[in-house]
């Protein structure tokens, strides 16, 4: 079966989620596809950030702690962001960067695997995963003379052996959009007493 133009333009004009696509500042013509470097901005996003710039930073100061929720913000923004990555209300909570966050849950599954098993000396990660995951894990294995092993997808389960302390895995591959069986992987690693991270950065948007 041959798909033409006329096809293509028959399907677009029956997409529910065409609206949307006015939401966001976008060049005419332009189709944007590199959101897992940087997102398209909402219309509404740049009045939202001058009225917090002028009012709530400007204005009201510190005051915007409780007047505006700041304190609030991590957890209430965590609560809209969950249903993007099938995780629940409380689940999610806004912090650091991604690679800050991964350097630090990271760091203390190794800590963990350390108190627990000791001989533990390895990580195990997906050769295609994002790279700012892979510079973190080979910083680590730096610092505390660990070895980062690197597999391809269909390899994971022989690399799952008694010497890796964590399986480190990113959910949804930054580039094809394959994801992984996050529970299998996971109750695997756990059979052989391995601590699993996951990174769930891609998964937004692609997750049922």
């Amino acid at each position: 079966m041959t798909t033409t133009l006329q096809d293509c333009h028959a399907l677009d004009a029956q997409d529910p989620l065409a609206p949307l696509r006015d939401h966001f500042s976008l060049p005419a013509g332009v189709i944007y596809l590199d959101g897992n470097s940087l997102g398209v901005l909402p219309k509404a996003a740049a009045a939202r950030v001058a009225d917090v710039v002028a009012r709530e930073w400007g204005t009201d100061l510190i005051k915007s702690w409780n007047t505006a929720s700041w304190f609030d913000l991590p957890q209430r923004l965590g609560n809209q962001l969950a249903p993007l990555i099938g995780a629940g209300k409380d689940e999610v909570v806004c912090t650091d960067s991604t690679s800050i966050n991964l350097y630090k849950v990271l760091s203390a599954a190794l800590n963990i695997a350390r108190e627990d098993s000791p001989a533990r000396k390895r990580i195990v990660s997906e050769r295609s995963n994002f790279p700012t995951d892979l510079y973190i894990a080979e910083g680590l294995c730096k610092e505390r003379g660990l070895e980062l092993v690197l597999v391809e997808p269909e390899e994971i389960a022989a690399a799952l052996t008694s010497d890796v302390a964590v399986l480190m895995l990113t959910h949804v591959n930054y580039r094809t959009g394959a994801m992984h069986d996050m529970a299998a992987i996971t109750a695997a690693a756990h059979a052989h007493g391995i601590l699993c991270v996951w990174d769930l950065a891609h998964s937004a948007g692609a997750v049922p």
